[in-house]
């Protein structure tokens, strides 16, 4: 079966490189679902949008939200 490639990082376009490279410093390593995701600029940015107002409205910190989700992902066994 065939996979959908994500783009590297390092030929991303410059504001994409810059989000890669926080999200690299807050998790330790680049996301594949991100980077399928920056092959498609307008679906990156919006998700990008999406999140960021998602984490104005909530009431738990980010960095428990972060926590949480990073948790849960493990015990679900996502690879991300």
């Amino acid at each position: 079966m065939a996979r959908v490639q994500g783009i590297d990082p390092r030929q991303a376009p410059f504001a994409m490189r810059q989000v890669f490279k926080k999200v690299r410093k807050m998790l330790g390593r680049d996301l594949t679902p991100q980077k399928i995701a920056a092959r498609v600029p307008r679906v990156f940015w919006l998700g990008i949008v999406a999140e960021w107002l998602l984490g104005q409205k909530a009431r738990v910190p980010q960095r428990q939200r972060m926590l949480l989700t990073i948790r849960t992902a493990v015990r679900v066994g996502c690879p991300f």
